[in-house]
């Protein structure tokens, strides 16, 4: 019954050594002559099993473990270890190498000492740490060349914070060394201007509120260098058995904000330079349209009555004289009559009474002249608009007029002007082809609309150019009215 019992254990045993993943030696304590070997040993050290047994250990390792192994051999022959372990290269017949995790111990078999090598491949381990080695290296080469500070921040579940990980940019950036910075991560935050705090706390507690991500700009104060600099913040938060890890990047935008501000200096510059361009031009419209008027329609007044008088006085028979006087009187009617038109394209006579009676004179003169059907609706009460804002108005309707008659091809125009309480709506909008995009930047009413465009932004409105609602196209202009009645005598 006991043989029975000792045959099925011993079965047992060489089946688990049969399937097991491990490598199994067994080796003579004394000639180290390998003496059995599983499956998994034959098939890594790639040998027959009887040609294994021809074998001691140190065959199948690398020469550098060699003199570790049999030191080892000789600690546990003396009897001052029962059992080691040792990590170590094996060596496969074909000569290449792969690293194991071994146990070594000493015992006793059929009477004989012995020693019984169990080891694990850990090939596939090695490789996944020296790629997270490699990595590791790649990214600390990635964060060394990026324009900027990375860093991290983590939120334990008991609420502390700590910084995990600042890049060694932070020493250029802040003028901090990051194990400075870690210790007291509140330097940070002296460094921010005084009036941008409020803004920085306000997103970051929006951002610990849930959100996943957490974005600021602002100044901070470089003591050291007298200096103020624009940063940016981009964080973007997730979770870890750890806690709550914020991976964060912070640059130096200081050199864009400064070019962001020149480019707003700029354009306000051009802005104020193209309003006061249209201020004097319309000036000089006005000075001219009084000059026209005024002296020359005056001296062509008195050209027509003195031309009376001489057909009234010429003597009887002279036919060639009396017609002669006659062609030149109907030519002079004729100049009084461009005078007159010239006058009024300078400026309307009609903007003396508002915008509404201007635009409405302007509408029947364009009627005449393109055969467009157009409608008017506007407030009968008047519209506070100053002069400047009156004749920018004005020409902002004519341009849209203009490109209706050049683009549109449109039989119907109809001009809205409304007042919503403290600002004009103005839509021109035309029932012709639709606007067409425009096909390169001096295609041909690309500039009518710039001007116009640039006409409201000088008034502080908004103008936008879209297809109308049926068909055609829509214009609409809105400004802000003064408060206060404008003086109309300035």
């Amino acid at each position: 019954m006991r043989s029975s019992r000792a045959a099925d254990a011993d079965a047992l045993l060489k089946a688990i050594l049969r399937e097991s993943a491990t490598e199994v030696l067994v080796f003579d304590a004394d000639s180290l002559r390998i003496t059995h070997a599983n499956p998994a040993a034959t098939r890594n050290l790639q040998y027959p099993l009887k040609a294994l047994k021809q074998l001691t250990p140190p065959d199948c390792l690398a020469e550098a473990d060699v003199h570790v192994f049999r030191s080892l051999l000789a600690m546990l022959q003396s009897g001052k270890k029962r059992r080691t372990t040792i990590s170590a290269h094996c060596r496969r017949r074909d000569g290449s190498s792969y690293p194991v995790e071994a146990k070594l111990f000493r015992s006793v078999g059929q009477g004989r000492p012995i020693f019984t090598w169990i080891a694990s491949d850990v090939s596939q381990r090695e490789a996944t740490r020296q790629a997270l080695a490699h990595s590791a290296l790649d990214l600390r080469a990635i964060v060394a060349h990026i324009p900027g500070m990375a860093y991290q921040v983590l939120r334990k579940p008991d609420g502390s914070i700590s910084l995990r990980y600042i890049s060694t940019q932070s020493a250029q950036l802040l003028g901090i060394k990051p194990s400075a910075l870690r210790a007291d991560p509140a330097r940070f935050f002296e460094l921010i201007l005084e009036e941008d705090r409020a803004d920085y706390l306000s997103r970051l507690a929006r951002a610990d509120g849930g959100h996943l991500s957490f974005n600021w700009e602002g100044r901070i104060w470089m003591e050291d260098w007298k200096d103020v600099k624009w940063v940016s913040l981009r964080l973007s938060q997730r979770e870890t058995p750890d806690g709550l890890i914020w991976d964060g990047i912070m640059l130096n935008v200081t050199k864009s904000r400064l070019a962001e501000a020149e480019i707003r200096y700029s354009r306000a510059q051009l802005a104020a330079l193209a309003t006061h361009v249209e201020s004097v031009k319309e000036q000089e419209r006005l000075h001219l349209a009084r000059e026209v008027h005024d002296d020359l329609g005056g001296n062509l007044t008195a050209i027509k009555i003195g031309l009376s008088w001489l057909m009234r006085h010429l003597p009887p028979g002279e036919a060639n004289l009396l017609k002669r006087t006659a062609y030149l009187d109907k030519v002079v009617d004729q100049t009084i009559d461009a005078t007159h038109r010239i006058a009024s394209s300078l400026r309307p006579p009609a903007l003396d009474f508002g915008i509404v009676s201007a635009i409405e004179w302007q509408l029947r003169h364009f009627g005449r002249n393109t055969d467009l059907v157009c409608e008017l609706s506007a407030p009968d009460a008047a519209i506070p608009l100053g002069p400047d804002a009156a004749i920018t108005v004005f020409r902002i309707v004519q341009e849209a007029l203009t490109n209706v008659a050049k683009h549109a091809r449109a039989t119907r125009v109809k001009v809205v002007l409304a007042q919503h309480q403290n600002e004009l709506r103005v839509t021109v909008t035309d029932n012709g082809r639709g606007i067409q995009p425009l096909r390169g930047k001096n295609d041909g009413h690309g500039f009518g609309v710039l001007g116009i465009t640039e006409r409201a932004t000088a008034l502080g409105g908004e103008l936008t150019v879209q297809p109308a609602k049926r068909r055609g196209t829509q214009v609409s202009l809105c400004i802000p009215l003064p408060t206060t009645p404008p003086d109309a005598t300035k």
